[in-house]
């Protein structure tokens, strides 16, 4: 589960950085550089969460840098989370779930991310980084807002700020739409993690460690409605991911586990036998349970 940037303004930065970029090329002083990567994984997980129900996922990402630190980029990956959580079993036919909720009719199965920022090295081992981004899931919604209250488009922006010494990170992202992921009067909730990412001498191997939270803020009606009294609270979650990584031949090969202590259900009310599902999707699994998955990486 994976700034406000407009799209066109994005796409038209990439594209004159693309043309300067070429311009440019044979000259070592050019101040612009384009880079991108494209990875398979056998589970895309962002903040602990499963995006496509714990199969396999094809990215690719493309970033535009200057030398003096400003960047922009487009992230882009399949996903299933909508659907899973949303879609009925059938097309275009509604059915019941989770204490009666009618699921709706949701087609959508990409991911596009586009964020911009600025990143400064100072004291030799110190790096911040401060920007936004807008995680886009284009598709058709058939949204049921008489049952939920705010239930929202996904679209989602945030700003970030980081902080990096040498193998360490800090970063914190801010929800600054009213909607986050389709669940509405939200703004407010942020997400904090902190990692290590940390190379094994001369072997070639980097070795990974983070720890995060999600804390939503928020009192969507939807959530009110249902008897839980404590809104958006009842989606907050620790997470944790180690793993490590290596090149070879080219490629980028990885391997983590991630976990987290996110809710399946919620009751509600008072009535412990009501349950209404949190992080759980409409197969009934809860997409923030522990999972080894890997991935390969192709940088160019």
């Amino acid at each position: 589960m994976k700034i406000e940037i407009r799209a066109a303004a994005l796409v038209g930065t990439v594209c004159a950085a693309c043309l300067a970029t070429a311009h440019a090329a044979g000259d070592d002083a050019s101040p612009h550089a384009l880079a991108g990567n494209l990875s398979f994984a056998t589970n895309y997980v962002a903040r602990g969460l499963t995006q496509t129900d714990y199969g396999p996922a094809m990215q690719g990402t493309l970033d535009y840098t200057h030398a003096s630190g400003f960047y922009a980029g487009v992230f882009g990956s399949n996903v299933s989370w909508l659907a899973d959580a949303w879609e009925p079993a059938a097309p275009n036919v509604s059915s019941n779930v989770y204490g009666g909720v009618v699921a709706d009719v949701i087609s959508k199965s990409l991911e596009i991310d586009l964020y911009g920022g600025w990143r400064k090295t100072f004291l030799e081992d110190f790096t911040f980084d401060v920007g936004a981004i807008t995680y886009l899931f284009p598709g058709r919604y058939v949204l049921d807002t008489a049952t939920y209250p705010d239930l929202s488009n996904p679209r989602t922006s945030e700003v970030y700020t980081g902080l990096s010494w040498r193998w360490i990170t800090a970063k914190v992202w801010y929800a600054v739409s009213d909607a986050v992921f389709m669940v509405g009067d939200a703004r407010g909730t942020y997400y904090a993690n902190l990692s290590a990412s940390v190379p094994l001498g001369d072997t070639g191997v980097t070795l990974y460690g983070g720890v995060g939270t999600w804390e939503w803020r928020g009192n969507a009606r939807f959530v009110r409605n249902l008897g839980i009294d404590n809104g958006n609270s009842v989606y907050t979650f620790q997470d944790v991911k180690i793993g490590a990584s290596k090149e070879f031949l080219g490629f980028n090969f990885g391997v983590f586990w991630t976990a987290t202590n996110a809710p399946a259900t919620a009751a509600v009310g008072t009535n412990a036998e009501g349950k209404v599902a949190v992080w759980a999707n409409r197969f009934g699994r809860n997409i923030g349970e522990s999972s080894l998955w890997a991935s390969v990486s192709k940088s160019f």
